[in-house]
């Protein structure tokens, strides 16, 4: 009987040590996500959208909008530069006619 109790207050504890590292773990992935996604988007605008083809792979959707702009749009792009993390990153780039990017965004959902 005191085998059980200790053995169930054991495992409690060990199952809240993994839960409360793993959270850890994963604030950590994120931050370090959102840093790496922050230098690696501050050096695009001004630059070609290939350019950006180049650091980000293909995108997931390009629409060409009025007057020759196009709004390039990465969801969750599988590249070395952009370590993995439990969010759905989405990135849109604005290019303008001539092909040099005017606007970048991110956002982590």
């Amino acid at each position: 009987m005191v085998f059980e109790v200790v053995f169930f207050f054991v495992s409690l504890t060990a199952l809240g040590a993994w839960l409360f590292v793993r959270e850890g773990l994963d604030s950590w992935r994120l931050r370090r996500r959102s840093l790496r996604v922050d230098l690696l988007l501050a050096g695009l605008q001004g630059k070609s959208a290939v350019h950006a083809e180049s650091l980000l792979g293909p995108p997931f959707e390009i629409v060409f909008g009025s007057q020759g702009r196009s709004l390039y749009i990465w969801k969750d792009p599988v590249t070395p530069a952009i370590p993995i993390a439990a969010t759905l990153l989405i990135i849109t780039l604005t290019v303008e006619a001539d092909g040099c990017i005017s606007h970048v965004a991110a956002e982590e959902r």
